[in-house]
């Protein structure tokens, strides 16, 4: 309708400000995804050791080591929670900033601002830092753990595919 207060000058690097930032909360969003899904497998793996006969001497402290690495990959994407809850001031997470650009952009017609422009660098700077972390954390030893407990014949845990052959 031609309403816009301040409309853009250049709307096609609106919307390439527009179509890049929600390229990266699509990967923030399915991270977040994949750290619960993984939390809750390690959980699964926790109970199943309990219940194999043959265990490995280091799965306890893999599967400890695994969470609390999940729970610092929290902390950066989404806060520290606990600290939240106290009413008290916390770094900004990567989430919360891509929350921040999003709340701003993508329903104005105006040109991103200086302020969202430095804001996504800062939040792609350190999401770039932090996906390798959970990608290895869980495609390298998470399946590593998982391989080793389906040849022990630990009971079946989510994400795991059995391994059987008729005998």
């Amino acid at each position: 309708l031609g309403l816009e207060t301040v409309p853009a000058e250049d709307k096609a690097a609106l919307l390439a400000f527009q179509q890049k930032t929600a390229r990266l909360q699509r990967a923030i969003l399915g991270a977040n995804m994949l750290l619960g899904e993984a939390s809750s497998r390690l959980a699964h793996i926790r109970k199943a050791i309990q219940y194999t006969n043959a265990r490995g001497a280091d799965w306890v402290s893999r599967t400890d080591k695994m969470s609390n690495d999940l729970k610092d990959i929290q902390k950066l994407l989404q806060g520290d929670r606990t600290i939240a809850r106290r009413s008290e001031p916390i770094p900004m997470s990567i989430s919360r900033r891509m929350g921040e650009i999003i709340q701003a952009q993508w329903s104005s017609s105006s040109a991103p601002t200086k302020t969202s422009m430095t804001a996504y660098d800062i939040a792609a700077d350190e999401f770039a830092a932090v996906l390798p972390q959970l990608k290895k954390l869980i495609t390298v030893d998470l399946k590593r753990l998982e391989d080793d407990l389906e040849i022990a014949g630990a009971p079946f845990t989510p994400g795991r595919f059995p391994d059987w052959e008729k005998e």
